[in-house]
């Protein structure tokens, strides 16, 4: 199992948000670009950034800061997301050099964008399915939708998604613990087809040891990295098994 240290943007600031709350906001590097390094320093499997700002906008907020951290990380990959919702901005963020782009409220709302993604960018397309109590919520968690977790990740699996990446909103930022019940389901039910990859509520190496025992392909971890409640080494540890 991959760990994929999270590096969430807001106003140019590397944040983390309780429940996605934007008025529970906790900064943590005043330059995102310091949080990229400490995590490389430390030994990352990939790096996952978050425009928190584009999420909510739709709008690409720090297109530049990304790139810079991509090529800060070098062959460590690195997976964007946040407001990705067109083809263009997918197409320059890879062309950028992320390894991955992640879409979430349009795999909702225009569901044939990862189609086509997917075709012209094989093994590069996650759809984000991030959920409050098992129903789906979009642009920037402030909206909820009328999908639920299982047809979304039905739906971006049979459109040629490569991963899904689940997070349990609720949880995220809580430091409690991850929802293994919903991890597992997705296991269970597209393992086969795709990566399943963890978010939220990661706050003990033990989380991370179960996550792999269930089968998830990855984990994003973010403010227990931050917090030191975990480090990157036993986290890795962990998800050797």
């Amino acid at each position: 199992m991959k760990i994929f240290a999270s590096i969430d943007i807001r106003d140019g600031r590397c944040v983390n948000l309780i429940q996605g709350d934007f008025n529970q906001e906790t900064t943590y590097f005043d330059d995102p670009r310091d949080a990229a390094r400490h995590f490389l320093d430390d030994g990352t499997d990939w790096i996952h950034i978050v425009d928190l700002d584009a999420a909510r906008s739709g709008i690409s907020a720090h297109p530049d800061l990304t790139a810079e951290i991509i090529e800060m990380a070098g062959s460590i990959p690195v997976q964007v997301g946040g407001g990705i919702r067109s083809i263009d901005t997918i197409r320059s963020t890879l062309n950028d050099g992320a390894a991955r782009v992640v879409l979430g409220t349009a795999a909702v709302q225009n569901p044939e964008l990862v189609s086509i993604a997917s075709e012209e960018f094989p093994g590069q397309i996650a759809v984000g399915v991030d959920a409050r109590d098992g129903t789906v919520v979009i642009e920037g968690w402030t909206k909820k939708s009328s999908f639920q977790t299982q047809a979304v990740s039905e739906q971006a699996i049979e459109n040629g998604a490569s991963a899904l990446i689940h997070t349990d909103v609720k949880r995220d930022g809580m430091l409690g613990q991850p929802n293994f019940a919903a991890t597992a389901e997705l296991v269970q039910a597209f393992g086969d087809r795709s990566d399943v990859i963890a978010s939220g509520g990661v706050h003990t190496a033990g989380d991370i040891a179960q996550l792999t025992q269930l089968g998830a392909s990855g984990v994003i971890i973010g403010r227990a990295l931050y917090t030191g409640a975990v480090t990157l080494a036993d986290a890795r540890l962990a998800a050797a098994g």
